[in-house]
């Protein structure tokens, strides 16, 4: 069922990409795309050559009923979600995929937990209760917080104003490094030697272009930025690109 699953995001990463423009999208590029899309809705950071690895496991075994086993619980719910199925075991039952002599244990954790939730409800919501002050206290205090400031992430002590506004973010020391607000020009470099995008772009709340030099969400909507093309470029940036 993994292999099954890999393969299947791969497949839909190359897709994508060609839909871009792209004729010929490298297995690096779309190993980036998925590391990308688990960090950003998954919280969880997994080099792209561990996807490659995974997905060249998948391959060798794919005529036989050996599955690869993917060890990351978040990575297999980020790669559910991303071929548009709400879980695990929604991508099983949709594909009829079979469960047997395979340990589901974590694939189940979903169904576990609601299970567990409406059994339980009035118990938790009471100890949520007794304990959420405490852990407030200590999250806010001990977590670190950035804001958007102009064209970057800006790390910044704990304001409640901003937090209530939704313009405060957790700390992520890759954002602050490597995520910036561009204007680009004929002079930018938008692919590097092997084709990958540089450049991601998404529209303000006023419905301007906006450029910038890694993938995430626009920092004012919210939205998934998308990689610049070639037809964005010649279109919107440099005709003579």
């Amino acid at each position: 069922m993994h292999k099954r699953l890999i393969i299947e995001a791969f497949k839909k990463g190359e897709s994508s990409r060609k839909k871009l423009g792209e004729k010929k999208p490298s297995l690096v590029s779309i190993a980036e795309d998925l590391s990308n899309y688990i960090l950003t809705e998954e919280g969880f950071s997994l080099g792209e050559r561990s996807f490659r690895d995974y997905k060249n496991e998948a391959e060798k075994l794919m005529n036989n009923d050996v599955d690869i086993n993917i060890k990351q619980y978040k990575v297999i719910v980020g790669l559910c979600r991303y071929l548009g199925y709400d879980s695990f075991e929604d991508f099983t039952s949709q594909n009829g995929l079979e469960k047997r002599g395979i340990e589901i244990n974590e694939f189940n954790k979903e169904s576990k937990v609601r299970n567990f939730l409406k059994e339980h409800k009035i118990t938790l919501i009471v100890c949520g209760l007794l304990l959420i002050g405490f852990v407030v206290f200590q999250s806010i205090n001990r977590q670190r917080w950035m804001v958007w400031q102009d064209d970057h992430y800006l790390e910044v002590g704990f304001d409640a104003k901003k937090y209530n506004l939704g313009q405060l973010k957790l700390y992520n020391s890759d954002r602050i490094k490597n995520f910036k607000k561009i204007t680009p020009n004929c002079n930018t470099s938008f692919f590097d030697t092997q084709g990958n995008v540089k450049i991601w772009y998404g529209k303000n709340n006023e419905k301007e272009l906006e450029y910038f030099t890694a993938l995430g969400l626009h920092p004012e909507t919210g939205k998934t930025l998308d990689p610049i093309t070639v037809y964005m470029i010649k279109k919107y940036i440099c005709h003579d690109y």
